[in-house]
């Protein structure tokens, strides 16, 4: 349900809690068309780069712009602190004492706060960190984030959030997976996201800071400036996919898919992995074009339902031709998904946690 002002009542209550809370920490600003909110999780091997990105973003940002760009970044030897972002500046709004970033009341207190104190009738959220899709925390792998040994698993984060942004834009590797897109669909309208790792330089700030402050931003269009971005790099650099998901679609895309599932005879153990686009550098291969593993588990079955309703999930989808001179990536759908290895019960009883594995059918592969 929701009031004149446009906020339902759950995130009146997450900002009057927040209002609270900053009664110590000076005056509420007024009430803004759009709030974007920068989680940088940079206490870590990334920390140049995300100094590098907020002076980008400082540089690019719109001249008499009224929205707010707040940062919130967490660096090595440095306690915790909330930036506000102005042209060609940067005005420190608060220090924390030390923590870990990662942890899911940390971060859902952090939102909360600058909700709080920056009001809108929207709020985008660009999550910046290390990142390895929905694989959990202490697989060998860093799941959300990395400080100081801990990371965040796609199932915490899902906690951690407050409200329900319009958009998720991820500047973290090989989130653009069908398993975290339909984890969060509930918190977001939108994800801008990779299903591959992103190369060190993330997100192009300078190209895309004006086009994320607007109240309608063009996600479509930001999507491409990263394509755009890493198209005209050279060598190994020219690396890179992105994809837009409308996340309200991605429901009827699991109940299609489970139909498939449901209607067609399938042997996983019969099926050949290396035939299908790979999107990591896993020596065991986990993650997976998702429409090409659909082709090939099902290849008499009639996809036209499949089809269409992937192309209302995914709005913007592009790729380079090959990723880091490791493989070549001959189809993208604009989602990756897990292929389930029998033989890995660890994995697997995780994978049966999650949302997509129960909703889509998968559980029948495990």
């Amino acid at each position: 349900m929701e009031n004149k002002c446009g906020y339902n009542i759950k995130q009146l209550v997450i900002i009057l809690t927040a209002l609270l809370s900053l009664m110590g920490c000076g005056k509420t600003e007024e009430n803004f068309k759009r709030t974007v909110i920068v989680y940088m999780s940079a206490d870590n091997d990334l920390s140049d780069n995300a100094l590098r990105n907020i002076e980008q973003m400082k540089s690019s940002f719109p001249v008499n712009e009224e929205n707010n760009l707040i940062v919130f970044v967490n660096l090595p030897d440095e306690i915790p602190y909330i930036l506000k972002i102005e042209a060609d500046k940067e005005i420190k709004i608060k220090e924390y004492t030390e923590f870990n970033s990662l942890e899911v009341a940390n971060m859902n207190k952090v939102l909360t706060e600058i909700i709080g104190k920056y009001p809108a009738d929207k709020y985008g959220l660009v999550l910046w960190s290390h990142a390895s899709s929905w694989l959990p925390v202490g697989f060998n792998a860093r799941s959300f984030g990395e400080e100081k040994g801990l990371q965040m698993d796609i199932l915490d984060m899902n906690k951690a959030l407050p409200i329900k942004f319009d958009y998720i834009l991820f500047d973290a590797c090989l989130m653009g997976a069908v398993e975290v897109a339909y984890e969060l669909k509930d918190k977001t309208d939108y994800i801008i996201a990779s299903s591959t790792e992103t190369i060190y330089t993330g997100f192009p700030y300078e190209m895309i800071i004006s086009e994320l402050m607007t109240e309608t931003p063009d996600l479509c269009k930001i999507a491409g400036k990263y394509m755009d971005y890493y198209q005209q790099l050279s060598g190994i650099y020219q690396s890179a996919t992105i994809s837009v998901i409308h996340t309200t679609e991605l429901s009827k895309l699991a109940g299609i898919t489970r139909k498939l599932i449901e209607e067609n005879l399938f042997n996983l153990d019969l099926l050949n992995r290396s035939a299908v686009q790979q999107l990591d550098n896993y020596e065991n291969q986990y993650i997976f074009d998702f429409s090409d593993f659909i082709y090939n588990a099902f290849p008499n079955a009639s996809k036209e339902q499949f089809d269409n309703q992937l192309q209302k999930a995914v709005l913007y989808k592009a790729n380079t031709n090959e990723f880091m001179k490791e493989y070549v990536i001959k189809t993208y759908c604009g989602l990756s998904t897990y292929i389930p290895l029998k033989s890995n019960n660890e994995l697997n009883n995780y994978y049966r946690k999650l949302k997509w594995c129960n909703d889509s059918g998968y559980q029948s592969f495990l």
